[in-house]
């Protein structure tokens, strides 16, 4: 027989905590969702180490490495809206098949390319366009069915798990691209790129259900602009996809850097590179489990603020920290607060917008991804003209400066639309 004092003990709170924790993977087509997006992660992960990695050994220029990330951003710029459109219009679970196959294709035909030994700069751009306009389609597809797998009550821990799952892919990623670089040669980088992507999209074909989407009366061209109009109608999803472009431009495009700051400023190479990689993933890991763990989170807006503003610190900490072991730990401080970040925006336009325009907000809010290469176009110029510390460094000012100057406008403008 129960007694009270059992219920109410230590014990009995902690393992009533544990279903809240992982809520969203009692749904069987979210689990497999979740592994396909960890094996997803993974290549993405691997893909932007070995590509920057590669542009440095090739240029030796910063400005380039900044270049070539800045035109996979292009593409998913241009491509953005079009790919919510898509999205809404199409077979979610078939356009993110479609997605994976295409991304392990290219990764193949790169890491031929170099076993053949006639790597060009001119195949990395192209890489990267290709890459972009698959990101395009990827996130607001992916987005969309966790809405429709798991509903409105758990989508702040089924977002956050889905990032658990990217971040731990993430560590796994960086130390293998890493460790195949140095020891083996980048090419093998790029066949585990195309491997992983791969079994992401066979771990979708598991994925049951019904993710068709009803917007098929409108011409694609009306579905745009509606997507458009819907948006910018809308305060609450205008002020935060507007943060969403600031903080790719200023904070996540620190990712770019990461193989100048390694090579060239802390002289740790490809390895040391990898595990830069891995400390930030670590930190995002284990602010993603909190952030799962807080479960239906009321103050929504206090939370992305205070993220954000701790994104900003921990970067300008790191571009100037002069040891590599400080710098794991200040990359870690930085991989904890953006994916906090990055989680809480998910879900607060998740919540914000309707049914029927969901892919296409969430397509433009894939859309502002692509300004982190962007971002990093600028950082690659600054490094090449000054210091690529003075480059990361100005990122984490520039969002410190946004957020303490729109903090009070922002909480008011969004608690009140989700209370």
């Amino acid at each position: 027989m129960l007694n009270r004092k059992n219920i109410n003990s230590p014990d009995s709170r902690k393992q009533a905590r544990i279903p809240r924790l992982f809520s969203a993977m009692s749904n069987s087509n979210y689990r497999f969702y979740w592994a396909g997006a960890a094996f997803s992660s993974m290549s993405m992960s691997v893909d932007m180490l070995a590509r920057g990695w590669l542009v440095l050994e090739l240029t030796n220029d910063p400005l380039w490495v900044g270049l070539i990330a800045g035109l996979g951003g292009v593409a998913q710029v241009g491509f953005g809206l079009f790919g919510g459109v898509l999205v809404d219009r199409l077979n979610k679970r078939r356009v993110l098949l479609w997605v994976q196959a295409l991304s392990g294709l290219v990764a193949i035909v790169i890491g031929l390319i170099i076993f053949f030994g006639t790597l060009t700069l001119w195949h990395l751009a192209l890489s990267a366009v290709l890459q972009g306009m698959l990101m395009a389609a990827r996130l607001p597809s992916g987005n969309s069915m966790i809405f429709t797998m798991v509903g409105r009550k758990v989508i702040l821990n089924a977002l956050a798990s889905q990032l658990l799952a990217f971040n731990l892919s993430r560590i796994f990623g960086s130390l293998v691209a890493g460790t195949a670089i140095d020891d083996y040669g980048v090419g093998y980088a790029y066949v585990f790129l195309a491997v992983s992507a791969w079994i992401s999209g066979l771990m979708i074909l598991f994925v049951d259900g019904d993710y068709r989407s009803d917007g098929r009366g409108e011409t694609f061209w009306q579905s745009a602009k509606e997507g458009l109009r819907y948006a910018y109608g809308n305060r609450p999803i205008r002020v935060l996809l507007l943060m969403s472009v600031l903080m790719e431009l200023f904070g996540f495009s620190y990712n770019v850097m990461l193989p100048v700051m390694a090579r060239d400023v802390l002289g740790v190479g490809a390895n040391g590179l990898g595990f830069l990689s891995a400390a930030g993933a670590f930190g995002a890991t284990v602010s993603t489990i909190t952030i799962a763990g807080l479960g239906d989170f009321r103050e929504k807006s206090k939370l992305l603020i205070f993220t954000a503003l701790a994104a900003g610190i921990a970067i300008l900490l790191f571009a100037f920290s002069p040891w590599f072991l400080m710098s794991l730990v200040f990359s870690a401080m930085v991989g904890a607060a953006l994916m906090s970040y990055d989680a809480t925006m998910g879900a607060l336009l998740q919540l914000l917008c309707t049914d029927e325009v969901r892919g296409r907000v969430l397509g433009l809010y894939g859309l502002t991804f692509g300004f982190t290469p962007l971002g990093g176009f600028i950082a690659g110029a600054i490094a090449s003209i000054f210091t690529a510390p003075l480059a990361v460094g100005l990122g984490g000012v520039a969002i410190i400066t946004y957020v303490l100057s729109v903090h009070g406008f922002l909480r008011r403008t969004v608690q009140e639309a989700i209370s």
